[in-house]
């Protein structure tokens, strides 16, 4: 089988006309590749030794924090770059959604003015309840009635 692939082979097959034509001889190895810099080797040579705690003291607000979030920076170092980068008041700002922030657990109590505008919801009520109400205590009375009706008490009636 051929080097060259099954995909390969059938797109060349296929824009020849089916006619197989004799496969090229497979190329020499390219030269291999130099070894890869390591990136902190790299790193340290274009820009330096890394970040120490002495750097983060010198930090202000307007500083570039960016050598300090790079790789091969110690985690402690990182930690005191970010945050002394968030105490400045420009991140303090509260936002839109901080509204979910509040306890919601605990109810606010009722101005008088909101009671004063709950006065109408007795009379409200009643005209929509009001009718349930008036044919079940009706149906209560008629029950409350209902072996009365007949004369004889319930503890009679069965014995007779």
């Amino acid at each position: 089988m051929s080097d060259e692939g099954f995909f390969r082979r059938w797109a060349r097959l296929k824009s020849t006309g089916g006619d197989a034509a004799p496969v090229e001889p497979p190329r020499p190895p390219a030269a291999p590749a130099p070894a890869p810099v390591p990136v902190t080797a790299r790193r340290e040579a274009e820009a330096g030794p890394l970040p120490t705690l002495e750097d983060v003291a010198r930090l202000t607000p307007d500083a570039d924090f960016s050598a300090f979030v790079a790789q091969g920076v110690d985690k402690s170092v990182q930690r005191l770059a970010l945050k002394k980068l968030f105490s400045d008041p420009h991140f303090n700002m509260i936002d839109g959604l901080d509204m979910y922030m509040s306890d919601y657990n605990q109810a606010s109590p009722l101005s008088p003015a909101m009671l004063a505008s709950l006065k109408h919801a007795p009379g409200v009520l009643s005209r929509l309840f009001g009718d349930e109400q008036e044919s079940d205590q009706k149906i209560e009375e008629t029950s409350e009635q209902a072996p009365e009706q007949e004369g004889a008490p319930l503890s009679t009636q069965g014995k007779a």
